[in-house]
């Protein structure tokens, strides 16, 4: 589910303001689902006003609530409701590289750029707020109360005070490593784009937009890098990580299936009986470990 897309279709429940190449948005999640497959094909700052949300990719997963910020890197991911979740009050910028390099190199003499960390692989890098960036993103809150037409370079101004003080905090010097690496026109790997989102169900257009690539140039890096087709390497990596959930867990296979990117549980159970042999109940009976 192209989370962007959507809220871009949707500006009834998804209250919005249009600057430049950013995309600003504060909504009260819709979500009723326990969890939604999305994928963002932008950036995202993600800082919540209330409530709570859990992300997840992969093993890992992270509480999003008013005491840590997040910025997604273009990805998939699961978004789950907490057991205790009440609703969630949250503001998303989406960001466009060209933007961003933009902004960085503006700010570029008043940063401190000496050692900065090793760029992360994780899609969520959580950052600190304190008192001064939580009321100065709370500051775009009358805006989307208000029903007067705003000058594009009051929202502008306010939006770049609150990325300088993002990435100026001290504590945030890995958000300012990657954007760091954005600015300096790094490409993310192909490799690293696949091997940490091929367990979601994305069409190949999908992971081309994750990737920052038109689709011709994903299957011409895709190609030159794995030597195969990008169809037979994902269900190969889904397959086997279908029969190690299989072997070292008790979930059901149907909540197997969703992890590991197949469509439904009767797909998952046609393509793994093809490729295996057996079905996914039989592999269990005879390769589950402990057993």
């Amino acid at each position: 589910m192209d989370i962007y897309e959507i809220q871009k279709a949707n500006p009834e429940i998804f209250p919005r303001f249009q600057m430049k190449d950013t995309l600003f948005l504060y909504y009260n999640c819709p979500q009723k689902e326990k969890i939604l497959q999305l994928y963002s094909k932008h950036i995202q700052l993600n800082l919540t006003v209330s409530g709570k949300r859990i992300l997840r990719h992969g093993s890992k997963s992270d509480l999003a609530t008013k005491k840590k910020g997040f910025l997604l890197k273009r990805c998939a991911y699961l978004q789950e409701l907490p057991p205790d979740y009440s609703g969630w009050d949250v503001i998303v910028f989406y960001l466009k590289d060209d933007y961003l390099k933009h902004i960085f190199n503006e700010f570029r003499p008043y940063l401190s750029l000496n050692n900065l960390p090793k760029v992360s692989s994780d899609v969520a890098l959580g950052f600190e707020i304190d008192e001064q960036i939580r009321n100065c993103y709370k500051g775009f809150l009358p805006y989307f109360q208000s029903q007067r037409p705003l000058p594009e370079d009051i929202l502008e101004n306010k939006f770049k005070e609150l990325l300088f003080m993002i990435f100026s905090h001290p504590n945030n010097k890995h958000i300012l490593s990657f954007i760091s690496k954005i600015a300096d026109e790094y490409s993310t790997p192909i490799w690293e784009v696949m091997e940490t989102n091929y367990m979601y169900n994305l069409t190949l257009k999908e992971f081309a937009e994750i990737a920052n690539r038109s689709l011709s140039t994903f299957k011409r890096d895709f190609s030159g890098h794995y030597n195969t087709t990008p169809g037979k390497w994902l269900t190969q990596q889904r397959l086997e990580l279908a029969q190690l959930k299989i072997r070292t867990t008790d979930n059901a296979i149907r909540e197997i299936a969703f992890d590991c990117g197949f469509e439904n549980p009767s797909h998952f159970s046609r393509v793994f009986k093809k490729f295996c042999g057996i079905s996914p109940a039989i592999f269990r009976e005879t390769h589950k470990v402990g057993q």
